[in-house]
């Protein structure tokens, strides 16, 4: 394992940090800034032209060919990325970043297993910004199990027609597009007879219901299909019922998005808490004094530095040219568990004057509370934690079924 990054990647850091000095606002790194704006216009506003400024400066995609609008570099020029952006607390990732589906999960799929016209076609818009993908996999009655999901897809001429449900779906308030997986076969396996498919949200028979989380936010969607007509042409990724491996790879894709990123996201987390926890007393004492407060903020940064390692062992083996394959499940695992301890942390440290709008520690007591309630569905997405174990026993470790 190499842990230094190379002279590109290092002058490339210089490059991005400047960038991010000027263009993200110290207000925007308050913990709470967003989270007063949750929902709001402005936040819409506000992101989408950050988005346009981050494309305009190339600093979206860097790691794509520069012929849909990357840069071309390598992976540590990309991990580089992600982590200056999370250092700089820029409006990025699967809570605040409006092209984050699209980039992380669907661009590199179609870099695969796209056409040269889906490439040419979607993916300068996907870095651009121009078009809000979302994700859906997820359906009211098929979500840890994804193999038994019931949207229908029946062949029509040149057309699928789509009439099903798609639920939890981030971004959906704003998407202009969703990647969803369809059953166009009944009668073949679970996991044969589903494709791949991209759907205008603008097309009749689609209704998108926002959904509202117990933290506040209202930034989930549940889609209705009601015979959607979806031209076959330019819109299925892969092969007709041959969609599975297509969304396989996605889902590695997402589980192991990002590592380095979500390193230093968390850390910032983290220590809020440890801010918190210094001003927040428990037991006539302030809850950084506490040795079981103490001894699960080591275990949170003792988890974060285990991910971190994580984070080097899988560019390394990126740059060999390796497949993770599986080894993504451990990622996933990893990164799920320790945002969860850490946001579990703050709320103990809170305790029930951490519900006071007067509480020691002023706006981190709201935003640790909202996290508290926000990242519980972590445990789900991209796979919930105990099919990442299955995962890892059946085909990592061999163990029985």
């Amino acid at each position: 394992m190499d842990l230094r990054y190379s002279p590109e990647a290092e002058r490339f850091r210089k490059e991005i940090r400047r960038w991010l000095d000027e263009s993200v606002p110290m207000a925007w790194r308050r913990p709470r800034f967003w989270l007063e704006r949750d929902g709001t216009t402005e936040s819409l506003e506000l992101r989408r032209q950050w988005e346009k400024d981050r494309f305009d400066n190339g600093f979206t995609g860097v790691d794509w060919p520069v012929e849909f609008g990357g840069r071309g570099a390598d992976h540590e020029v990309r991990a580089v990325h992600d982590e200056e952006m999370a250092r700089a607390r820029a409006p990025i990732g699967p809570y605040l970043g409006l092209t984050y589906l699209g980039t992380t999960l669907l661009g590199p799929t179609l870099l695969r297993y796209g056409t040269a016209d889906q490439k040419r076609r979607l993916l300068p818009g996907i870095l651009s910004g121009d078009t809000i993908w979302c994700q859906g996999f997820s359906e009211p009655e098929s979500g840890s199990d994804l193999a038994s999901l019931r949207t229908t897809a029946v062949r029509d001429g040149d057309t699928l027609v789509v009439t099903g449900q798609k639920i939890w779906t981030s971004m959906a308030r704003y998407g202009d597009a969703l990647f969803a997986l369809v059953r166009t076969s009944p009668r073949e396996s679970r996991r044969r007879g589903i494709t791949f498919l991209l759907i205008d949200l603008t097309l009749p028979g689609v209704e998108v219901r926002t959904i509202r989380q117990m933290s506040g936010s209202p930034d989930l969607g549940h889609e209705f299909l009601d015979d959607v007509r979806v031209p076959i042409e330019g819109n299925v990724v892969g092969e007709i019922d041959e969609g599975w491996g297509v969304a396989e790879y996605l889902l590695s894709v997402e589980r192991q998005a990002s590592p380095i990123g979500q390193y230093v996201e968390f850390s910032h987390e983290l220590n809020d808490v440890i801010a918190a926890a210094r001003c927040t007393g428990k037991d006539g004492r302030p809850a950084i004094e506490h040795p079981s407060i103490r001894a699960r903020i080591a275990r949170c940064r003792a988890d974060l530095e285990l991910l971190r390692v994580r984070a080097y062992d899988t560019m390394t083996r990126l740059g060999r040219g390796e497949d993770l394959g599986r080894e993504a499940s451990i990622t996933k695992l990893l990164w799920s568990r320790t945002r969860l301890a850490i946001a579990d942390l703050g709320a103990d440290v809170l305790g029930v004057d951490g519900q006071l709008s007067t509480a020691p520690a002023g706006e981190l007591a709201g935003h640790l509370r909202w996290r508290h309630l926000q990242v519980r569905g972590q445990r789900i997405a991209g796979g919930t934690a105990q099919i990442q174990r299955t995962l890892i026993a059946r085909d990592l470790l061999g163990l029985p079924r």
